[in-house]
């Protein structure tokens, strides 16, 4: 996660940078125009071939600077602050919220270098374009009037707000549900397709981008509650964050702060840009910590499962090590699934019920996880959102009222959420009795016993039967335990001494 964030977040940090810079060079809109192109094709074919994440940082960064140039030029070009500007503002929030989907499709169709290889063409093109463009009579005016706060820091906090679903609904549904990029991308597809049609909506400029704040932070928060790994809990979410987009940002951008010079084009998207950035390196370590965490918990209830599991003892501990010792941040759940599909043949006939029983909770399981791992960003972007409201008081009754629909709509899915979400996989104390598998038998008779000596063992040691469990399978889980109890899991002599309470 955050080598993306880092890829996404070197970009916007020099775009913002570079804007104004773009917006001050006294070179004519043509050349500047192509020559942003250039410098963002040439990029861009590097970007494709880098052969390590710090060139392709330096080279995103190169990328972002030729963007800078290209989009002033092109500002200038287009006349966008005058009749061009409805063409603007449509291509502006179209590529603003379609990027996630578009990037998805060609990663799955061909790879992740693909989406940097696609831009070359593209770039190329939009030089020769700005080359043989008229140069504009004039291109920028320098003037540096103030903007009004109220609506500059509104523009701020809702660009950091949308990385909620430009960003971690995108990593969510790859990382977390495991979901394939081209599925990402038709998941999310929504967001471009109601964003542009919220567009399209009129009424006063204020009313219009506090609504739209508040409906961005509807849908965000309603991405902090999603119970299960279904696109259908996302599709109102995207409906209402990229209506909100729609409504907010052309109202910001043009109407609210002024849009009619490309320097003053600049000043905008570099203020953008620069909230994202924010965002980005505030949420994508906080997220990436808290998808540690879950995956750690995620091996411990897959353990607690098996252990509890209705199956016969033989290779139960070899059973958890298969499928939870191996999981990670990138894709905890796809890699389950796939051990949990590989370990099916080892299992008889007659036990398949519950071992379809097991997979089912501990897929359960590692998707409430790392849910729960995304839900604090989305609050914070949700937050984000409601201050950028907050910055457009005073509100009028519709405002009001998109307000109460956007915090309705979020307190429903909070509401909604626990009845919905599957039964949670409980870690017991060791100390304190509990119930057996008894699968019946001599076998279903050790395993009670073996199981009781491990409860009773860990006990002991002040840890969970379950971190115990692992320690004996897991040489990670074996050196975490040693480290914070003090004792080799798979010391003979250690494991009598605490089963006999020595």
């Amino acid at each position: 996660m955050q080598g993306a964030a880092a890829v996404l977040g070197c970009y916007t940090l020099v775009l913002a940078v570079a804007l104004p810079v773009a917006a001050r060079l006294r070179v004519g809109a043509r050349a500047l125009g192509a020559g942003g192109a250039a410098v963002f094709a040439a990029a861009s074919l590097g970007c494709a071939v880098a052969g390590s994440l710090g060139a392709l940082l330096a080279l995103r960064c190169v990328q972002a600077a030729g963007a800078a140039a290209l989009l002033v030029g092109a500002f200038a070009l287009l006349d966008a602050g005058g009749p061009g500007r409805r063409a603007w503002n449509a291509a502006a929030i179209f590529g603003f919220a379609a990027g996630p989907a578009l990037g998805g499709a060609l990663t799955q169709a061909f790879d992740w270098r693909a989406i940097f290889a696609v831009q070359v063409p593209v770039a190329v093109a939009a030089a020769l374009a700005a080359w043989r463009s008229r140069e504009p009579q004039q291109l920028r005016d320098d003037d540096r009037q103030p903007w009004p706060v109220g609506p500059a820091i509104a523009l701020a906090l809702l660009s950091a707000a949308l990385v909620g679903v430009l960003f971690l609904l995108v990593l969510l549904l790859v990382t977390g549900w495991s979901v394939s990029p081209l599925g990402a991308a038709a998941a999310v597809s929504i967001l471009p397709v109601a964003a542009v049609a919220a567009a399209r909506i009129g009424g006063p400029p204020r009313v219009r981008a506090a609504a739209g704040a508040l409906l961005v932070a509807g849908g965000v928060l309603m991405l902090a509650s999603v119970p299960t790994a279904s696109s259908w809990w996302i599709v109102l979410p995207q409906v209402l964050a990229g209506a909100g987009m729609g409504l907010a940002l052309p109202a910001l951008a043009g109407d609210l702060l002024p849009e009619r010079t490309a320097g003053q084009a600049a000043r905008l998207l570099s203020a953008r840009h620069a909230g994202i950035t924010i965002a980005l390196a505030l949420l994508a370590p906080v997220a990436a910590a808290r998808i540690d965490d879950a995956v750690a918990a995620g091996r411990e209830e897959g353990t607690a499962l098996v252990l509890d599991a209705r199956l016969p003892p033989l290779d139960k501990l070899d059973l958890a090590a298969a499928l939870v010792g191996d999981l990670d941040p990138v894709d905890p759940r796809g890699q389950l699934q796939d051990a949990l599909e590989s370990a099916r043949s080892g299992i008889d006939a007659e036990d398949q019920p519950a071992y379809d029983e097991l997979a089912r909770r501990a897929d359960d399981a590692v998707v409430a996880g790392v849910d729960g791992a995304f839900a604090p960003a989305f609050v914070i972007c949700g937050v984000l959102a409601l201050l950028a409201a907050v910055a457009l008081l005073p509100w009028d009754r519709r405002v009001a009222a998109a307000a109460a629909a956007a915090l309705v709509l979020a307190g429903g899915a909070r509401l909604i959420a626990p009845a919905v979400e599957p039964e949670p996989v409980r870690i017991a104390d060791p100390c304190h009795p509990r119930a057996l598998p008894h699968t019946g038998g001599i076998d279903g008779a050790l395993q009670d016993a073996a199981l009781t000596a491990l409860d009773r063992a860990a006990c002991r040691y002040g840890s969970s039967r379950e971190e115990l469990a692992l320690g004996l399978v897991d040489d990670d889980a074996r050196r975490a335990y040693e480290r914070e109890h003090g004792v080799d899991p798979r010391s003979i002599g250690g494991l009598l001494r605490a089963v006999l309470g020595l």
